[in-house]
């Protein structure tokens, strides 16, 4: 057995039960963050659209999570202790999970999102996530969208202070009392049958999209900065 292997059965309950606490210090934290929704098609859950898939980038997920809490929003989630700890916070925000993992491979993962798709639900997607590159998108959201039906809809975020991780992705925690804004575009209709060229083209519009809709973002919250 290895070192301090017989110890991880404790550290995990030990971890777990610590969530709840966690929970409340992000609900202290959002209590204290301005986020300004610009959302001109009205494609918000809050606006009870049809079954939707909505895409940002994976940097954003604290804000992500501020904004779409308690709206019953299902995330993808990884079978594994840290995704326990994940789904445990999620929890508290009012979030379903849907979890997979490395062997269960992606076509799984996306097969889980569209099942509750065909439920009326809404999900949430990352297509630069899980390991990057940052900012490049992939084609998950597309094929989520051949699947199912559902629209796509992208969103873009920004905010005034913030903490960056040293990640890949360069993991945004927004500071107290900071302001952020968050900015829904046009939905985006996939096809049900799909080539690589027309994938190619819609993940490339999926991508050129976020990146517009995050330098919105950035000029709203500099548009609305005090004199």
């Amino acid at each position: 057995m290895k070192p301090g292997l017989e110890k991880q059965p404790f550290k995990y309950h030990l971890i777990m039960s610590l969530m709840p606490l966690g929970a409340w210090l992000v609900k202290l934290l959002f209590a204290t963050v301005r986020v300004r929704l610009i959302d001109p098609n009205r494609l918000a859950p809050r606006n009870k659209p049809a079954s939707t898939i909505y895409a940002f980038w994976h940097e954003h997920q604290v804000l992500a999570m501020s904004t779409f809490r308690h709206w019953g929003v299902f995330v993808l989630v990884s079978r594994s202790r840290d995704g326990d700890y994940v789904s445990k916070v999620l929890d508290k925000f009012g979030f379903h999970t849907v979890r997979s993992s490395s062997s269960n491979g992606k076509l799984t993962a996306l097969r889980g999102l569209a099942r509750e798709l065909s439920r009326g639900a809404h999900v949430t997607i990352t297509p630069d996530g899980p390991r990057g590159p940052r900012h490049s998108c992939q084609p998950g959201p597309v094929f989520l969208g051949a699947m199912t039906g559902a629209k796509v809809v992208p969103f873009g975020c920004a905010v005034d202070r913030a903490w960056r991780l040293k990640s890949w992705d360069r993991f945004e925690i927004p500071k107290p009392f900071s302001r952020a804004a968050v900015v829904f575009g046009t939905s985006l209709q996939v096809p049900e049958k799909l080539d690589a060229d027309l994938t190619a083209t819609l993940v490339a519009e999926l991508e050129q999209s976020l990146k517009a809709l995050e330098t919105q973002a950035r000029a709203s919250l500099k548009a609305a900065e005090p004199a």
